[in-house]
Parts: structure tokens; C-alpha cells; sequence
């Protein structure tokens, strides 16, 4: 019993300590200055904590300006020739570091400013550049190249990590104890680290040389007339992971498809069958008396009456030239005139029931009307008005 409350009191002891630690790694990442402001350093904040400013400023002089996002964080040395990653709020991937590496060593130059150094880890790992204690408030010196190049002398900021910069860091600015941005060579270009946000952000990228400090960064974009990329990729733009990705993306994933293909395609070749044999469905077969009704159904429904007076009217006329031996093409007229030679009765008959045919007719009218054609029809037939046989009208 002892043992299962000491397990337990282990276990609450462990979620606490992970508590307070995401929360510690949540404000160092997103912090504040100095007014409470939250500073994401993100071109897409616009207020004081944001470097909005700082991408429109660029635009301004001339230099252009992209935006890192999407699915995939690949910068390429084509297309841009800075790229500045401001305060990332989610973890560089060891792809993503071999992808900033790649960048500088084609002679890009890359831009990394933190000052909690907890999602550039892997990054600042592999340059041999680590973050110590804060920095003292105010003014920083801008010392070597940077300096001179630029005419930037000093970098106000209201807050800074210490650099120690290893073996391959050279300091570009400094404060009274120690450096606080360097820059690391990687192949033909550079990766600069930046211990604060403050040069960046758009309330105080206007204090002190700030403005100067981070042309001078971005100087390889500004010699060579190529473009300035910030990277949003690592502030949250991007759709999030979903299945189609994993089995895109990964080596597990991508087995899974081949297998999936592998499968399909063996089922295909031998002919199998998925699943029991489904039985055949018997039905009996339709009379023409049903096929009749269907279509008269659909008829009337269609509200296109006229479809089947036309073809009364047809058969009509039909049966009378077959009696009075003339051809059916012939005018109506000139079939009823025949008729009435022999017939004057049945011709006036006629001429009724066509007349009739010519406008809308209820049901039971439509019906009475084909009996008479009907009897009219065979009456000159058994007459032997025109001779021959004619076959019996079906309503």
C-alpha cells in the first residue's frame, strides 16, 4: 500500500515539475517588454511586439520581402538572400536546421534572434553558440566589420541574453560583459545570432541605430538586389500534420502505400473477389400493357398532352388515306374532301374528331375520342371505302 501511494506521489510530483516547465518555456518563448506587450516578432503582428514595421520599411527602400510558409519550411538561396527567423514559438526540426545550414553555405545569409534559445536549440547546438545570463538594459556597442560597414555604433534594447560564442563565433555587438549578437561563416555565407528582439520589433526598431543595425544584417540582400524572407513557418503558418501526410512524408508511411498498391494491384491480375458472390436479382418480365401506362404516366405528368393528340390526329388521318387510297402527307383537306365523296357523314365525323384533337382534352374526353377514331377507322375499312386492311387503333 505504501509503495502504490509512493508511485503516486511520483507521478504528481512529475506532472508538476513538466507544468511548470511548459509554462516557463511559454514565457520565455512569447514574452513581454517592458509595457506588457506581447512580442511575437512576427511580420503578421502588427502591434509594438510584432516587426511588421520592419518588413514595410524594407518594402520602402526597395528591397523585397517574402514570407517562409505552407506545408514546408525550405528556403532557397535562388529566390532569397536573407532570411530572418524572429523569435520562433515552434521547435526547429534537424531538417529545418539542415535546410538554414544548406542556405548559408550557398551564400545566403540567415538571421536568428531568441532570447530564450529553448526552440533554436538544435540550431544554436550545431553552430557551438549557447545563451548565458541577461544582459544589462540599454545601450550595446556594434563592434568589427558590422560597425564600420553600416556606421551602426549602438543597439538599444530592454532585454538580452549573453552570448558564448564557442570556437567558430565572431562578436558583432557587445555589451559591458560580454557579446550579445555574433556570426557564425557556414560555407560561402553566414548565420548571425542575436541574443534580444528588441532591433526588430516595430516599437523600438526606431530607438537608438537599431534601423542601421538590421540593414547591416540584411546586407547580402541589398548588394546582390535579392529578396528578405521571414520565417512564419515556425510562428504556426502551416497546415497542420494530417494522414495524407504522414503516409506522404514517411519512410512507415510511404511502405504503407506500396504495400496498400501491392495488394490491389495482386487482387486485380488474379481476379479475385471482394466478398461474397451477390445473388441475382430475378424479376418478371413486363407486359406491353405496362410500358403503355408508364409512358402515358410520364405524359401527363410532363404536362406535354399535345404528344399524344399529335399522334391521334396521325393515325386519324392515316387510316382515312388508306381508305380513300391517297397518301397520308396530304393535306387534311383534301382527306376529308375524298371522304366526303363517299361518305359525307363520316367525313363531317372526322372533321369533328380532329378538331377536337387540335386543343387540350381532359382524360376521359382524350379516351371517348380514341373509340371514335377507332369505329370511324374500321367503319370505312369494312366499307370498303379505299379497300385494304387496316389494323385496329390501341389507346
Amino acid at each position: 500500500m505504501r509503495r502504490a501511494l509512493g508511485n503516486v506521489d511520483l507521478l504528481y510530483l512529475v506532472a508538476a515539475v513538466l507544468f511548470v516547465a511548459t509554462l516557463a518555456i511559454s514565457a520565455l518563448t512569447s514574452g513581454t517588454d517592458e509595457t506588457g506587450l506581447s512580442r511575437s516578432a512576427s511580420v503578421l503582428d502588427e502591434g509594438p511586439g510584432g516587426s511588421a514595421v520592419l518588413r514595410r520599411w524594407l518594402d520602402g527602400l526597395g528591397i523585397r520581402t517574402r514570407v517562409l510558409s505552407g506545408d514546408r519550411f525550405a528556403p532557397d538561396v535562388e529566390r532569397e538572400k536573407v532570411v530572418f527567423v524572429l523569435g520562433a514559438t515552434e521547435p526547429l526540426t534537424p531538417a529545418d536546421v539542415s535546410s538554414l545550414r544548406d542556405f548559408a553555405s550557398s551564400g545566403g545569409t540567415v538571421v536568428v534572434a531568441t532570447e530564450a534559445g529553448a526552440t533554436e536549440a538544435l540550431l544554436l547546438n550545431a553552430l557551438g553558440v549557447r545563451l548565458t545570463a541577461f544582459a544589462p538594459l540599454g545601450e550595446l556597442d556594434v563592434v568589427g566589420a558590422l560597425a564600420s560597414a553600416t556606421g551602426a555604433r549602438t543597439v538599444s534594447v530592454d532585454r538580452a541574453r549573453e552570448l558564448d560564442l564557442g570556437s567558430r563565433g565572431l562578436p558583432v555587438a557587445r555589451s559591458q560583459r560580454g557579446p550579445v549578437a555574433a556570426a557564425v561563416r557556414e560555407g560561402s555565407g553566414a548565420i548571425f545570432v542575436v541574443g534580444s528582439l528588441a532591433p526588430f520589433l516595430s516599437g523600438q526598431i526606431g530607438d537608438a541605430q537599431n534601423g542601421r543595425f538590421v540593414l547591416a544584417l540584411a546586407d547580402a540582400a541589398i548588394r546582390s538586389s535579392g529578396a528578405v524572407a521571414f520565417d512564419e513557418y515556425h510562428h504556426g503558418a502551416h497546415p497542420a500534420p494530417d494522414v495524407l501526410a504522414i503516409l506522404e512524408r514517411t519512410w512507415p508511411g510511404r511502405a504503407l502505400l506500396v504495400a496498400g498498391a501491392l495488394v490491389l494491384l495482386y487482387v486485380v491480375l488474379t481476379g479475385r473477389r471482394l466478398g461474397p458472390a451477390l445473388p441475382l436479382e430475378h424479376r418478371p418480365a413486363r407486359s406491353s400493357l405496362d410500358h403503355v401506362r408508364a409512358f402515358a404516366g410520364l405524359v401527363r405528368r410532363s404536362g406535354h398532352g399535345e404528344i399524344a393528340r399529335e399522334r391521334l390526329r396521325h393515325d386519324l388521318r392515316a387510316g382515312i388515306a388508306r381508305a380513300v387510297g391517297m397518301d397520308p402527307r396530304a393535306p387534311a383537306e383534301r382527306l376529308f374532301g375524298a371522304l366526303a365523296h363517299a361518305s359525307p357523314e363520316r367525313a363531317a365525323e372526322a372533321r369533328d374528331v380532329d378538331a377536337l384533337l387540335a386543343r387540350p382534352l381532359r382524360d376521359g374526353d382524350l379516351l371517348r375520342t380514341v373509340r371514335r377514331i377507332d369505329e370511324l377507322v374500321r367503319s370505312e375499312d369494312t366499307a370498303g371505302v379505299g379497300g385494304g386492311r387496316s389494323p385496329r387503333l390501341r389507346s
